[in-house]
């Protein structure tokens, strides 16, 4: 079989073998997906979202045999046309034919690689009867009847999913060259940890916080009692090693974005006896068809002794022994491991290799004692640049290598080159020899696309010659593609940096009107770049560069002071709205007590109060916080900072969780607006939203309305609401704004919405 088609293969083919046919139907309704029927709050979900028959994404397709020799048939046949079963749900009792155990001892023989569960309520086999019969390893479960339907669908996806793992596993082993990389992969391969670890399976679910739904009862294990974690706030809290949790949390991070199929990650687990065992843990996000997060199935698998094992090969001799570097054998191991994290959910890496140019010169002029005083002092410096997690080694004569791990973006990779690059080209003093020395860098990318290691490797080894051919003294990525991406983002966000200080850039205002009398009830701040080069460049254009490199950071302090600033000015012209609206990004909010800090000062400064601002924060930036426990938010609450969620009802199939926050409004996309006007199912999920929201005291904020339909489709829900868009006004400058707010509403021209009325009780004000 093609390498690509093994990787890419994925098997959720699933043999029930039952005598019962009410058996057969009972597995069809708990493997297929599920419908919800809970309060009134999950009825107006299934209003919203329709019901949860989106779990799609983990859908199994089954089969049916009612005796162990039409299964062995089935099994037979689904070789022959290489669509073999992952796994089997195998009744113990089927008269007249065969029992469970023959049944998988003759299955086996065909098909080795079937995992099985075994189902059975009686005491046919004693535990030894069925040791000295089948293999009691990593193939074989038994489920004892009665069936509970979250186990059922828990096996199903863990043994399916292992099938998947030992695929890969067995395509991995095949390309093993060398005897020392033979046991790098061993200890990596997923297969060998699902043989020698016990799994845990659980479920949360999706909604910011992350509660935990389920937790498999063999969490027992290791003291720890499921109902207890169930009904634990801290549950995460009381598992994860504290030095581990920001692992967890930059994994979880990735489950959440939505378009990651999973992720994986390896942290220490606590016991019930304050020991700690290493563990895998593989998230498997479940969504709706819309992309909304219904829930996120966990697999944990025990790795100690396999940790154990590297701990052991690491005392050997894996160092360099000028620099006390990694040595090659010790980088390709590492390279193997990350790149078989990866491949399982881990996040990407990239893999650099360094060439310090005309270093031969310095040998042959200086002599090998200064060449060799210059290569122990260029690993240190290299050092000092990457983080602790991060593998640096040298290969051998002047090349070294980084493994950078945990790269999300290729900026990462690129900040790191040019750190390096800088750090290597300042003057050495080296046994009285003032030494210049500079250095070529070749950068490669892991991806899905990626086959192999050692072709990283390969792939980073060309890119170094097109450093040299191109000057040296710079770095290229294997990609001319992502060179063009990378230098793109660079020099945007250096231009930006730059542009804030030349006062390039420029706020536009939103107004944020009464949809029923047209009063102005908020201005959103939105930020463009007068660019010196390329003209007038809307936020679109640079925010996503400045989030990829920290720059909004600076730029978001940027706005946040000349949106007070306008606010102030507007106040003393008596004119000011009551809110301001300022759009807040992740990276913001993970700078904590300094954005809290910069509210204080930047709203004192200009004599106003936190309750004039109102931050706008999507659904994902939310979940992302809660996971973390960051508090920001609450605690620019507690100052009297308003929160709208932005985006609202993209993310997230139940939105229960907003009972726990006190946000002020939710801001409904254009998708919203648009689709409820023509299709009768968007106007149920629109006015179901909407009932929701007046039901625990929140908001609505509608975006998009650009036409008179739109606006009177809203108004037919009959709940006061906020508006944006072109129906009132687009975004105008400060000069504009002003016009606007001297008036205190807006007329669309060419268009009768009737008398504009000042009616507070029309309207969605914020109250604070």
């Amino acid at each position: 079989m093609a390498m690509n088609t093994l990787l890419a293969r994925t098997n959720r083919r699933i043999l029930i073998v039952d005598d019962t046919v009410s058996i057969h139907a009972d597995f069809v309704k708990i493997l297929s997906p599920p419908t919800f029927n809970d309060d009134r709050l999950i009825s107006a979900e299934n209003a919203l979202f329709g019901t949860p028959a989106a779990l799609s994404l983990q859908s199994f397709v089954l089969d049916s045999a009612f005796q162990g020799l039409e299964a062995l048939d089935k099994i037979e046949t689904a070789l022959a046309n290489d669509l073999p079963y992952a796994m089997a749900f195998i009744d113990m009792r089927m008269p007249p034919g065969w029992d469970g155990l023959e049944t998988i001892e003759r299955l086996w023989q065909v098909d080795p690689k079937l995992q099985v569960a075994l189902c059975t309520a009686y005491s046919d086999y004693s535990w030894e009867d069925i040791d000295e019969r089948l293999d009691l390893g990593d193939r074989l479960l038994i489920l004892k009847k009665p069936f509970d339907a979250i186990e059922i669908r828990q096996i199903a996806s863990a043994l399916t999913a292992k099938w998947q793992m030992t695929e890969d596993a067995a395509l991995k082993m095949s390309l093993l060259e060398q005897a020392v990389e033979e046991r790098t992969r061993e200890l990596s391969d997923a297969n060998i940890i699902v043989q020698n670890s016990p799994t845990i399976l659980y479920r949360l679910r999706g909604e910011p916080s992350f509660p935990l739904m389920y937790i498999s009862h063999n969490i027992t294990k290791y003291g720890h009692v499921a109902a207890n974690l169930v009904a634990s706030a801290n549950w995460a809290r009381e598992l994860i090693h504290p030095d581990d949790q920001s692992k967890v949390d930059t994994a979880m991070a990735r489950v959440l974005d939505r378009h990651a199929a999973g992720a994986s990650i390896e942290f220490r687990m606590r016991t019930a006896n304050d020991a700690w065992r290493w563990v895998e843990n593989r998230y498997i996000p479940v969504r709706d068809d819309d992309g909304r997060l219904l829930e996120v199935e966990g697999i944990i698998i025990d790795i100690t002794e396999r940790k154990l094992a590297e701990e052991k090969i690491a005392l050997l001799a894996r160092t360099d022994g000028l620099t006390g570097l990694a040595n090659r054998a010790t980088l390709i191991e590492r390279l193997h491991q990350a790149f078989a994290a990866a491949r399982r959910g881990a996040a990407p890496f990239a893999m650099f290799y360094l060439d310090l140019d005309h270093f031969k010169r310095i040998n042959d002029s200086l002599g090998h004692p200064v060449g060799d005083l210059l290569l122990k002092e260029v690993a240190e410096r290299i050092r000092s640049c990457v983080r602790e997690n991060d593998v640096v080694a040298r290969l051998g004569g002047d090349e070294f290598a980084i493994l950078q791990l945990e790269v999300s973006d290729p900026t990462h990779a690129a900040s790191l080159a040019a750190k390096v690059r800088d750090a290597l080209v300042l003057p050495y003093a080296l046994a009285g020899n003032d030494v210049r020395v500079s250095v070529s860098i070749g950068i490669s990318l892991y991806s899905p696309s990626c086959t192999s290691a050692d072709g990283l490797l390969t792939q980073a080894d060309m890119a170094l010659y097109r450093s040299k051919e191109k000057g040296r003294n710079q770095y290229h990525f294997h990609s001319e593609e992502i060179n063009r991406e990378v230098v793109e983002r660079m020099t945007i966000a250096n231009d930006l940096r730059e542009a804030i200080d030349r006062q390039e850039l420029e706020l536009h205002y939103w107004p944020e009107v009464d949809l029923s009398s047209g009063k102005i009830l908020g201005m959103e701040a939105q930020v463009s770049w007068n660019h010196p080069e390329r003209g007038l460049l809307e936020a679109s254009a640079f925010l996503p560069a400045a989030e990829k490199t920290g720059t909004i950071v600076a730029l978001g302090h940027w706005v946040l002071d000349r949106a007070c600033q306008q606010m102030r000015q507007w106040r003393d012209q008596g004119m000011a709205p009551p809110v301001i609206a300022i759009k807040l990004s992740l990276a913001q909010l993970k700078s904590g007590p300094e954005l809290i800090y910069d509210v204080l000062r930047t709203t004192a400064r200009w004599e106003l109060c936190p309750w004039d601002l109102r931050f706008d924060v999507t659904e994902a930036t939310l979940a992302q916080t809660k996971w973390t426990h960051n508090d920001v938010l609450p605690r620019l609450r507690e100052l009297g900072v308003k929160i709208a969620i932005d985006d609202f009802g993209t993310e997230y199939s139940s939105f229960d969780y907003l009972k726990t926050y006190q946000v002020n409004h939710l801001k409904l996309t254009q998708t919203f607006i648009d689709t409820a006007v023509r299709d009768p199912a968007s106007a149920n999920t629109l006015r179901a939203i909407i009932n929701f929201a007046r039901e625990v005291g929140i908001g609505i904020i509608a975006e998009g309305v650009e036409t008179q339909e739109q606006r009177s489709s809203l108004m037919a829900t009959g709940s006061p609401m906020n508006a944006q868009g072109y129906y009132f006004s687009k975004a105008v400058t400060s000069q504009q704004a002003a016009e606007l707010l001297k008036a205190g509403s807006i007329v669309p021209p060419s268009h009768d919405i009737g008398p504009i009325l000042d009616n507070p009780q029309r309207s969605t004000e914020d109250k604070g």
